[in-house]
This record gives structure tokens, C-alpha cells and sequence, in this order.
């Protein structure tokens, strides 16, 4: 089983913002597949069913100018 987690992120302002977010967040174990959008502002992340979602915002990458917060976590 996999879950489909909602992340609003803060800080981005361009792409390479939004690579750095995206492979900070598939650097986590238990993640499958990430999709973040500048425009919208949020990371969407495929992930397996063991992986905690409110663990995703404390990830190295949102220690410095990034800030995420968890928005919504659904099963798959």
C-alpha cells in the first residue's frame, strides 16, 4: 500500500528551488515519487504506507531557507 502526501512549501521563488526541494524530498526512505509545483507552492509525495508524514517537513531540506508544512495525507 502507498499513501499520497500533501506538503505546502515556503521559500521557493524558482526552479532550481524547486529541484532542491524535490530531491531533498525523494532522498527520504520510503518515498516513491515527488511533484513539487512553484506556482502552487506545494510538494506532492508518493510514498510507501510505512513512512510517517509529519516526519517529511522536518527533513534536512526544510532546515534552511525551505519551510514545509503537512497539509494532507491519503491512502492509496
Amino acid at each position: 500500500m502507498t499513501k499520497t502526501i500533501e506538503l505546502k512549501v515556503f521559500g521557493m521563488t524558482c526552479d532550481d528551488c524547486v529541484r532542491h526541494v524535490t530531491n531533498g524530498l525523494k532522498d527520504a526512505t520510503g518515498v516513491q515519487d515527488v511533484s513539487v509545483s512553484l506556482k502552487n507552492g506545494m510538494a506532492i509525495v508518493k510514498a510507501n504506507n510505512d513512512i510517517n508524514p509529519e516526519e517529511l517537513p522536518r527533513l534536512d531540506v526544510f532546515k534552511g531557507q525551505y519551510r514545509a508544512q503537512l497539509r494532507s495525507v491519503k491512502d492509496d
